[in-house]
């Protein structure tokens, strides 16, 4: 079997390492970035540097190291690779690779923040209310979030305190919009859902500490409600593979802030939990389907991320550490 990571960043590094496990000796994953200043590479057994995600030649590039390293399935690893590749995926399982991302309409709707609002609200999913301009945000409380309608990563996320900082952060760029504060305590849903959008596999973490929008500090817990939660949401959106899902909690309540159709940066402790979602990808692949689906997970477990040094001199590092060629330096002034 052969896995293509795309945009493997450095969350693919030690995805890779999860899915091994798993893995026959012969199975290979394969990497792609547009970059050879990639960690992930690391832990493919081939990597391929490829045009950026917005270039027309992406798309193709992609599906040239398809069929180059025969694939059998390919997971996505970033919120704008996805925006690319989804609208794509018929020409992917058309060559036999096993898409694990959802299609182009599930995309787009966890892409687009405002649209995903609307379609929360007719599926009465509490969620924070959600504007296009000031005007409209008029009844809001201060404070409430200013945010690009397809961000991701928490990139140029804002909390305005007042009019004066609304009028500034909305103008910072095109296609804001504006949020209502949802006040309590910040917690994450992990899933996994089959070819079919069924939800396989789940666990639930509370978020300790947070970076640029990356989950560093996490512990697991149980609690039935929030479970349910998930996966009901998991059979309203009909996602396909893995999902990372914010909800603020507030005594018995839940509030679902964001969705993101991918591996998150909170799945390693759900993975140290035993929830175990490259198992359930790999039956995917491999079956169709899952042998059973994981929904237990322990409460209790924690994680914290570290920071890991790679490096060395450059000709030996980038071609035997990552297994590319470097990209060339700018010349000197």
């Amino acid at each position: 079997m052969n896995l293509l990571f795309s945009c493997v960043g450095k969350r693919g590094g030690y995805l890779a390492d999860f899915f091994r496990p798993s893995l026959a000796p012969a199975d290979r994953i394969i990497g792609t970035a547009n970059t050879a200043w990639t960690p992930g590479f690391r832990a493919c057994d081939a990597a391929y540097v490829v045009p950026n995600v917005d270039d027309d030649d992406y798309i193709p590039a992609v599906l040239e190291v398809c069929e180059r390293e025969h694939v059998d399935a390919l997971v996505c690893m970033e919120d704008f690779d996805l925006e690319r590749l989804a609208p794509a995926r018929d020409a992917f399982v058309e060559r036999g690779v096993v898409s694990l991302f959802p299609p182009a309409e599930v995309a787009e709707l966890a892409l687009d923040k405002y649209r995903m609002y609307e379609f929360l609200t007719a599926k009465g999913v509490p969620t924070p209310r959600t504007v296009l301009r000031p005007e409209d945000a008029s009844d809001f409380a201060y404070p409430m979030y200013v945010k690009p309608r397809r961000g991701s990563g928490s990139q140029h996320l804002f909390r305005a305190r007042n009019d004066a900082e609304l009028a500034v952060f909305f103008d910072y760029a095109p296609d804001m919009i504006i949020q209502e504060e949802a006040v309590g305590e910040n917690i994450n849903i992990q899933l996994c859902a089959d070819l079919d959008g069924r939800p396989v596999g789940v666990c639930v973490l509370r978020k300790r500490c947070m970076r640029h929008g990356d989950t560093e500090h996490a512990e697991t817990f149980h609690d039935p409600s929030v479970v349910e939660f998930g996966m009901h949401l998991g059979e309203l959106l009909g996602a396909v593979g893995p999902m990372d899902i914010d909800v603020i909690q507030q005594g018995d309540d839940l509030t679902l802030l964001e969705v993101n159709t991918r591996f998150g940066g909170g799945y390693p402790v759900a993975h140290l939990a035993g929830a175990a979602f490259p198992e359930l990808l790999l039956d995917l692949v491999r079956h169709g389907e899952v042998a059973e689906p994981n929904l237990s997970f322990a409460a209790g477990v924690v994680m914290m991320k570290d920071l890991r040094i790679l490096g060395g001199p450059a000709d030996q590092f980038f071609a035997e550490e990552l297994g590319v060629q470097p990209t060339p330096s700018p010349p000197s002034p």
